[in-house]
């Protein structure tokens, strides 16, 4: 594990935290960093000699070892599992529906909006939504009910157009961090959480929870110490500890247990068959480990790496980076 100073760290001030990673590992490369943007750094550049190349964070990509096809098929949740299906990996069974109307007439009939309520009215429940599109765990929804599965497609719909429908599964999530053929890293998730007041229902604590101010109130669900339903107008005891079900990810609250180099061999080598599977070089491949049998959640081509910065894992940063200089400086 590797300590850094202010000046090895690059612009610690940037917005952008991939910005500030680059930094870092251009630093160690002996190239040159710019933002291009200012403070922001969502666009900058990096430059060795006469070799230079431009790199977009936030709602871009800055990862030059994906080409874009590959990328775009992963980031369908949908594309992504029928590719991972059909290579013989076993991966999360889903429904896909669109929650719009929108371009009706440029698809096929049989999963409109109509369909997709039609489907919820016979589901078994709990289930699982997501946006097929969405990162960081945005809308990614356990769903109690035909009527809240109403509400989630009236909310969903105004930001995205069509959904995925999957069974709830309680099972340990793991993530394996793939490059260039190898496992690099990986670590359990941790499910977010949050201790109650002796005052607050847990709704208002939910709302209370940090997050972007652009972003929509997460529906999370709570459950005690011992597994039991904790309502949205329940008040929990001061220092009683509720668990949210619904993403992992970290920018919904979730964590991260020791994170390790490499992976256990059956994660490495399901996680690798997933990235070549998909023709991705760089992947972050999200799996769960149920009973024993592992299966893939989804693949994702764009992944932050802050969990290495919260443990202080400035190496592997670094080894991306000079893996992406790699790919890009040509």
């Amino acid at each position: 594990m590797l300590d850094r100073t202010s000046q090895e760290a690059g612009n610690a001030s940037l917005k952008s935290a991939q910005a500030r990673y680059a930094a870092y590992a251009a630093g160690r490369c002996g190239y040159v960093f710019r933002s291009l943007d200012g403070a922001d750094g969502y666009l900058f550049e990096v430059q060795d000699r006469d070799r230079r190349a431009v790199f977009a964070a936030g709602a871009g990509t800055p990862y030059a070892l994906n080409d874009a096809r590959a990328a775009s098929i992963a980031r369908d949740k949908a594309f992504c599992a029928e590719v991972l299906r059909r290579r013989g990996l076993r991966v999360l069974p889903g429904e896909m529906f669109f929650v719009t109307k929108r371009w009706a007439d440029m698809r096929a009939p049989g999963r409109e909006p109509e369909d997709a309520l039609a489907y919820a009215a016979r589901a078994a429940y709990p289930i699982f939504c997501k946006p097929l599109s969405a990162s960081n765990g945005l809308y990614a929804e356990l769903i109690e009910s035909a009527d809240a599965f109403s509400d989630y497609m009236t909310r969903v719909s105004r930001e995205h157009f069509a959904v995925l429908i999957q069974p709830y599964v309680r099972g340990d999530e793991y993530r394996v961090f793939v490059l260039e053929g190898r496992a690099l890293f990986s670590y359990r998730k941790s499910v977010p959480h949050l201790l109650g007041d002796g005052a607050s229902t847990l709704k208002a604590l939910i709302e209370a929870m940090a997050r972007d101010p652009l972003e929509p109130v997460r529906k999370l669900h709570g459950r005690d110490a011992d597994g039991q339903r904790v309502g949205l107008d329940d008040v929990p005891k001061r220092g009683e500890r509720i668990v949210l079900e619904g993403p992992a990810n970290r920018a919904a609250g979730g964590g991260s247990d020791t994170l390790i180099d490499g992976a256990p061999a059956a994660m490495a080598e399901l996680a690798i068959k997933a990235a070549e599977s998909l023709s991705l070089t760089l992947a972050a491949i999200d799996m769960f480990d149920v009973g024993g049998e592992l299966v893939v959640i989804e693949a994702n081509s764009n992944p932050m790496i802050a969990t290495l910065e919260d443990h202080g894992r400035w190496d592997l940063i670094e080894t991306i980076w000079r893996a992406n200089f790699a790919a890009a400086l040509k």
